[in-house]
Parts: C-alpha cells; sequence; structure tokens
C-alpha cells in the first residue's frame, strides 16, 4: 500500500471512531419540567419550529397527533389500524414529521400516526402522544415529585442510579413490561404512562379467583380512549397485595376489568422517580417499599348530552344509597351550573387535588355533600 492510501485509510478509520464517539459517547443531559394534567407526563415538542405539548406515552407503539398534522405536515399512503384500550378499531394515517425538536435534541426522517381531536385532551391543552417509536431512542429519568423530565443518550446511564432500586422489566415488540411477583405467580403490566393515573388488571390475562380476600370497591365508570370515545365500564378496585419486583415491594391499587391488557399508571410512581432504558432493558425507581393509596370521592362528574351527569359512582357509597346512578343529571356543582365539558373538566380536577367537600344538586331535588376518603373496605 502506498503511503499516500496508508494516510487516507488511517484518517478514514480516525474519522470513522471520531465520529463514532460524537453520536454514540455523546454526553447531553436536558432537563425538561412538565405539567401532569390528566396524570399524564405532558412536555414541550417542536415540529418544524412549532411547539406542541405532548404526552409521554410508553404504552404507545407509535407517536400521535391529534389532527393537526392534517393540515400542517405531508401525509403519507401508509396507514395503520390502531385497537384502543377499549378494543375500538380504528385506521389512522402517517405524516411525516419533518423537523422534531424535544430539548436539545433534533430528530428528523419520522413519521407520525393522525387521528382526530378529543375534548378531554383539548380542554388540557394536549396535542398528541409521544410513544416508543422516539422514546426507546433516548434513556430518561421522570421525577413525579418535582415534576421534572430528564433526558440522556441511550447508552448513558446516571450516576444516581446507584442510590435507585432496578425492577423486573422487559423491553419486547416495541413493549415495556413490568412484572411483580406473589405466591409463585408472576404477573405482566404493561408501563404504560400514558394510562394516566390509575393501574389495572385485565380479566382477560388473570382470572382472579380470590379477589374477594381484598379490600375492594366496585364503581360503575368509564374512560376515554385513544379515539376520544367514552368506554363504560364496572370494574372492581382493589389494594392488590404487596408483591416483588425485584428487590421492590409493591402494592398497587388495581382496578379488575375487561380492558385488553393489563397496565401500570403513573399513580403508582407519585412523588418517586422513575429512570427508563428501553435499549438497555432497564427500569429504576427511587423506593424499594411502594403502596399507592386510593382516596378518591364516592362519584365523578362529567358533560355529556348538554348536561352535567354522574360519570362514575362507587357501589354502595352514601350517594349510591340514595338512588343516584351512572349518566343521572346533575342541575349545581358546588352551587355552580356549568354549560361545557372544558370549564367543569379542569374545576373538578382542580378541586380534586385540593381535597376538598363539594356538593352537587341533582335534577330530582337530592343535594349532597361529598369528601375524599378511603374508599377501598374489606367485604363484611
Amino acid at each position: 500500500m502506498k503511503p499516500f492510501q496508508t494516510l487516507k485509510v488511517q484518517f478514514l478509520i480516525f474519522a470513522f471512531f471520531s465520529l463514532t464517539q460524537l453520536v454514540v459517547g455523546q454526553k447531553f443531559q436536558d432537563t425538561i419540567p412538565f405539567r401532569n394534567d390528566l396524570g399524564l407526563v405532558i412536555i414541550p415538542v417542536s415540529f418544524n419550529g412549532v411547539e406542541k405539548q405532548f404526552a409521554l406515552d410508553t404504552g404507545a407503539e407509535y407517536s400521535v397527533a391529534y389532527d393537526w398534522a392534517n393540515n400542517e405536515l405531508k401525509k403519507t399512503n401508509k396507514t395503520l389500524n390502531v385497537v384502543s384500550s377499549s378494543g375500538l378499531r380504528s385506521k389512522m394515517r402517517f405524516y411525516k414529521s419533518g423537523t422534531i425538536n424535544i430539548g436539545s435534541r433534533k430528530i428528523t426522517g419520522h413519521r407520525i400516526l393522525n387521528t382526530a381531536r378529543n375534548d378531554i385532551f383539548s380542554c388540557h391543552n394536549i396535542d398528541g402522544i409521544l410513544g416508543v417509536d422516539i422514546i426507546k431512542e433516548l434513556n430518561w429519568k421522570i421525577d413525579f415529585k418535582q415534576k421534572l423530565l430528564v433526558m440522556y443518550p441511550s447508552d448513558y446511564m446516571p450516576d444516581d442510579l446507584d442510590s435507585m432500586h432496578e425492577l423486573d422489566f422487559n423491553f419486547t415488540d416495541n413493549h415495556p413490561y413490568v412484572y411483580m411477583q406473589r405466591k409463585g405467580n408472576r404477573f405482566e403490566f404493561l408501563l404504560d404512562t400514558g394510562a394516566g393515573k390509575s393501574s389495572n388488571i385485565s380479566q382477560k390475562d388473570y382470572n382472579l379467583t380470590n379477589i374477594d380476600d381484598f379490600p375492594q370497591a366496585e364503581i360503575y365508570t368509564g374512560n376515554y380512549d385513544v379515539n376520544g370515545l367514552f368506554a363504560t365500564t364496572k370494574p372492581k378496585v382493589f389494594q392488590f397485595p404487596e408483591s416483588s419486583s425485584k428487590n421492590v415491594k409493591i402494592s398497587p391499587v388495581i382496578y379488575y376489568n375487561n380492558q385488553k391488557s393489563s397496565k401500570i399508571g403513573n399513580n403508582l410512581w407519585e412523588g418517586l422517580s422513575l429512570f427508563l432504558s428501553l435499549k438497555k432493558n432497564q427500569l429504576y425507581v427511587s423506593s424499594s417499599q411502594i403502596k399507592e393509596v386510593n382516596d378518591n370521592y364516592p362519584c365523578y362528574v362529567s358533560f355529556h348530552k348538554g348536561a352535567m351527569r354522574i360519570m362514575s359512582i362507587v357501589k354502595g357509597s352514601a350517594i349510591w344509597n340514595l338512588g343516584v346512578r351512572q349518566g343521572d343529571e346533575i342541575l349545581r356543582y358546588n352551587e355552580q351550573q356549568f354549560t361545557d365539558f372544558c370549564t367543569l373538566d379542569q374545576y373538578q380536577r382542580q378541586l380534586t387535588k385540593s381535597g376538598e367537600p363539594f356538593t352537587i344538586e341533582l335534577k330530582s331535588g337530592v343535594k349532597v355533600t361529598l369528601s375524599k376518603s378511603e374508599s377501598l373496605k374489606n367485604k363484611q
């Protein structure tokens, strides 16, 4: 080999390893404050210089825009059939994302799904969800106490992991799972930061024959899926007995329902921090002992078909025993009349955070004051 060729090869090798260090070994740490409306992790994400508000959703395989992509991005011919958490099917189209900015990071060559906007996300200024297609390219620390999201390169593990506790975790087929062991049984939960607050065990996954042994309540309720549609459910809610995820002891509040999969919601991590690395297949939490508390009101109100109505109600509660049922119309909520979903929803969620009692006046003339309390009780 001639000297010039040798020098050229050496230069190319040097350039290759320099680029590898720049891309793989590059260290950065972006700290992003987040909103936790609806129990979610909501951060600013820019598309082609236009800032949007996106929820970090480890339960979603793909990132999704709520309607605006149709007007702002270039559509592709590719579509995807999506099944929501309530089992509803819909077809979504992919759009070219252009340039995405999250913190100091720039992402190009990405495609995002587009779906219809819905009331509940519109109320809370949520423009879309950041799915696993993007989440897996970075490492994340979610500080639920300080409401801070810290973003790292996917090959970087922060020093403070020594003070955290590893969970039994597996990232497979673009889905992250947390496992809990109890009496020889291993329970699999989807780690779903987009599920909001609640965790659930699906009756399709597990037949819990001894559920009556645990403190519980039965709720007539419902939830909004990714399409914004309200699906009625009647779950039993119970305190899952202490279980192990590696060396971490966990006792979540569980909704036992007919959803398509079992998942862990964000309420379990309240006041704690998580570190997530999908590429390294690792999940850490800041405490080795986690017990979720279920302190809820016996009913919640929503706006449907032009009126305030009972959206969820605990069977056997004082208001239930007065004959109040899901769907009953309400004339006044805390002496106020609300005429749209957004105003009512925002007011009620703020009231829920404060924990203050509230009064509802039913169309029937019944007036009830409701307080937040521990709603799970041992069956007699």
